[in-house]
């Protein structure tokens, strides 16, 4: 596939799973190869394969529902790095914070390698922080 098909591939990726209102998260198999590497640590429940991504899409689907939104993407090869910044509602307990009802927002960015139209390894960085402090987890910036 080309640079521009898999920023494509990405971006109906992260659409689907915004777009998935169910505990059913079989479409992700359809976008995800079954060996997939994720090297990111894996949230506490998850597993560090497919399996634990449907896991964390579950919490978060439950904790956080919302939408996601690429701002930018740039690839080359077989790499898509992301820019994604996500809106939702703390609507269920997460990571052991019971819903507070507050608007959270945060961004991060995710690189994704794809091979034979599937995502074959994962990593991401995101500003959990910010979550932290719209949740009252942790106090909020000075100032």
């Amino acid at each position: 596939m080309s640079a521009e098909a898999n920023k494509e591939l990405i971006r109906r990726y992260i659409q689907a799973l915004d777009d998935n209102d169910s505990s059913d998260w079989s479409v992700i198999d359809h976008y995800v190869a079954e060996d997939v590497i994720v090297h990111n640590p894996p949230l506490p429940g998850c597993t560090p394969d497919r399996d634990g991504i449907k896991q964390a899409a579950e919490m978060f689907r439950q904790a956080t529902p919302g939408r996601h939104e690429v701002r930018m993407q740039v690839a080359e090869d077989d790499l898509v790095v992301s820019h994604v910044f996500g809106t939702g509602v703390h609507a269920g307990e997460l990571l052991g914070i019971p819903a507070t009802g507050n608007q959270v927002e945060t961004e991060g960015l995710a690189v994704h390698r794809v091979r034979d139209g599937k995502i074959v390894e994962y990593w991401a960085v995101t500003d959990v922080a910010r979550v932290l402090q719209q949740v009252g987890a942790l106090p909020g910036p000075p100032g």
